[in-house]
């Protein structure tokens, strides 16, 4: 974790367990993280907007796919439409393993596609792998004003 001691992470998820265990999954492998967690899209673009004007954008988002309202394909639309957010790396985290999702989510701009597990510990490794390649791998951008 070269760029900040704490991670910011914002989750959309509409599955009250999903977000549950996730939170457990990123406590018991990523303390340093700092978790954002909404219930769905239309709130956490709420919450980017609001990151935004406070300058504390997340530095990654887990979105699921299939959620009431505002679906994960049209947060990853608006997002990448945004001049201030589009840099935000989107891992998409879903039931789905339908090809056309995957490939839909991909020509919308996700990062990364991630089928849930139907196991903890398997959730576990996918936390593990998540932080290892978007925080100690990966360069991600530090502090950069992208109003500009």
């Amino acid at each position: 974790m070269r760029h900040e001691t704490t991670i910011n992470i914002f989750i959309a998820d509409d599955d009250p367990d999903d977000r549950l265990l996730l939170q457990d999954a990123f406590d018991d492998t990523v303390p340093a993280a700092h978790l954002t967690l909404f219930e769905h899209g239309d709130a956490l673009l709420e919450g980017l907007r609001n990151a935004a004007q406070a300058h504390t954008l997340p530095s990654l988002i887990l979105l699921d796919l299939n959620m009431p309202g505002t679906s994960g394909r049209d947060v990853i639309i608006d997002i990448k439409a945004d001049k201030t957010l589009r840099h935000i790396p989107i891992i998409v985290l879903t039931t789905s393993n339908s090809d056309k999702d995957i490939v839909d989510s991909y020509k919308l701009g996700a990062n990364s596609y991630i089928v849930k597990p139907s196991r903890y510990e398997q959730l576990l490794e996918i936390v593990c792998s998540l932080k290892n390649y978007w925080f100690q791998i990966n360069e991600l951008p530090g502090a950069i004003n992208y109003h500009d």
